[in-house]
């Protein structure tokens, strides 16, 4: 299911790209609030109860996830629109790294040496990608992109340690609820045309939502390793849909930082496979 969810989620900077007139604001406010709409809707089909119920054990590993979820989305926004799709998403790859050192220093966790080896790999590829970025003016989108990956990380320390994944779906859609809130006073919601709606309801009512959801029921399942490498699908595809949709063709430096990037996270999530296949 994981590996569906990141298939689907995939055309998501594409669908990005192609709203053309609608402000960022714009396109964080009906992007999150429809997120949380469809997420509230499953939620309420999933556990069969009463809305309210499903929050009341929310606990502070709850809020906490909450508000890293709200700003890793309007991060990720923010860094489709400064930079390149490709840029964004092999950026954003480099979250299981993040997890891993902040897991490190938070809770202790011990971090192996073929992931130190693959994380200074991977701060390779990011040095390329940026060194290409400060040339073409893209530098702040791949700093949000790096957040975005810091955040995502920091978000699965915080799940891991509360030890109870159920408050991830709540949190989701409770993070886009606040996502919403915190760009409504700077957006504009009545000038967005009808093309850019349709777009945005796509996104958000099912794109993120759905995949999310495919790729989160999955992973409670899945060794952490094979979540990491099924991740890098998006990663992969996500810049090809922006080559053959809008002609977004990555830069050089892109390419080989990229490569550098994906080919750290393989490896390490390819022998972290191995390892649990002959543990097990």
């Amino acid at each position: 299911m994981s590996g569906a969810g990141m298939l689907l989620l995939s055309p998501d900077g594409l669908l990005l790209r192609l709203v053309s007139d609608a402000s960022t604001w714009n396109v964080l406010l009906y992007r999150s609030a429809f997120t949380a709409l469809t997420m509230a809707v499953i939620l309420m089909l999933r556990e069969r109860q009463d809305f309210s119920t499903i929050f009341r054990n929310f606990g502070r590993a709850g809020w906490i996830s909450t508000f890293l979820m709200a700003a890793s989305s309007l991060s990720f926004v923010g860094a489709i629109s400064h930079t390149s799709v490709a840029n964004t998403l092999v950026l954003v790859a480099t979250m299981p790294f993040f997890s891993a050192v902040l897991g490190w220093i938070l809770i202790a966790e011990p971090v192996k040496p073929r992931t130190w080896i693959s994380i200074l790999l991977a701060l390779g590829g990011i040095g390329i990608i940026f060194s290409g970025s400060f040339g073409d003016g893209n530098w702040s989108g791949d700093l949000m992109a790096i957040a975005t990956a810091f955040l995502q990380g920091l978000n699965l320390v915080v799940i891991r340690k509360a030890k109870d994944r159920s408050v991830t779906m709540p949190a989701l859609c409770l993070s886009g609820i606040f996502a919403a809130l915190i760009v409504l006073p700077f957006s504009q919601p009545m000038t967005v045309s009808s093309p850019d709606l349709m777009l945005l309801m796509l996104m958000g009512l099912f794109v993120v939502p759905v995949s999310l959801v495919l790729f989160l029921s999955g992973a409670r399942y899945a060794p952490a390793a094979e979540i990491a490498l099924l991740a890098l699908v998006e990663t992969v595809l996500g810049p090809f849909w922006a080559w053959l949709g809008v002609g977004e063709v990555p830069t050089i430096n892109a390419i080989i930082g990229g490569a550098i990037v994906i080919v750290a996270v393989a490896i390490n999530a390819l022998i972290g496979m191995r390892n649990n296949h002959h543990a097990g």
